[in-house]
């Protein structure tokens, strides 16, 4: 079983670590695998993931090419980064209205409840429960809105 990422545990509020645990749990293996991957922040800097060779053996992530601009970014210090790499550093760190730096996007993953069995109910039902509570205790839980009603449910 896919365990929930260590990164993906450390960006949850407090507190939130229980309902994340049941909902982590009610994903299938196949769902854990998913979203284990497209969490890793690796994906962030590197173009390519690790492909499986014929054998099935996955390369590590210091085998895989980087990639700037759309063009492959030589392994070795083809640039001479080593050579004025530390001149430049010094510079910007004496000129920093110069630095152009970005914070990069914060991933933020919606923990929806409607994958949990009573919500799932309740959509197979084609009512929502005046007493309808939210599985998760969500704020936002779309079914909250919706307590009460009836509506037909339809299945592309």
């Amino acid at each position: 079983m896919a365990s929930l990422p260590p990164d993906l545990l450390a960006a949850l509020p407090d507190g939130a670590g229980p309902v994340v645990g049941r909902w982590w749990a009610s994903l299938s293996e196949a769902d854990r695998a998913q979203l284990a991957d497209r969490w890793d922040e690796r994906l962030e800097v590197r173009f390519f993931t690790p492909q499986p060779d014929d054998a099935g053996s996955v390369d590590e992530w210091d085998q895989v090419p980087n990639v700037a601009g759309g063009r492959f970014v030589p392994h070795d210090d083809a640039r001479g980064l080593g050579e004025w790499g530390p001149g430049y550093f010094e510079y910007l760190l004496q000129h920093p209205e110069l630095v152009l730096a970005y914070e990069p996007a914060r991933r933020i993953f919606h923990i929806g409840c409607t994958r949990h069995a009573a919500a799932r109910a309740c959509l197979a039902g084609g009512a929502v429960p005046a007493g309808f509570d939210c599985p998760v205790g969500s704020a936002a839980c779309p079914l909250q809105r919706l307590r009460g009603a009836r509506f037909v449910s339809r299945r592309v």
